[in-house]
């Protein structure tokens, strides 16, 4: 998991939904800090059960045209999901 980004994606939105909360946790306020603390780790636990299941990459030798190109699709993709803080099998 991406933990990294999830992280910062959760802050983003926190900072974005809760703007008074986000003021009473830089002042101090325990209660919302135990509530920022509490959705910080729901949110990485959806990202923690989300997978995206990929198809195996064809076994062609690099310069093979129709495969290469489906083994480069699927590399490419794998990047920008996993960009996304989702997990990838397959």
């Amino acid at each position: 998991m991406h933990t990294d980004k999830a992280i910062a994606e959760f802050e983003a939105w926190y900072r974005d939904r809760f703007p008074m909360a986000e003021r009473m946790i830089q002042a101090g306020s325990g209660v919302w800090i135990t509530h920022r603390d509490e959705m910080e780790e729901c949110w990485l636990a959806s990202r923690r059960d989300l997978v995206v299941e990929l198809p195996q990459p064809m076994n062609a030798p690099p310069y093979a045209s129709y495969e290469g190109g489906w083994n480069d699709m699927r590399g490419e993709a794998i990047d920008a999901i996993e960009a996304a803080g989702v997990t990838v099998r397959g």
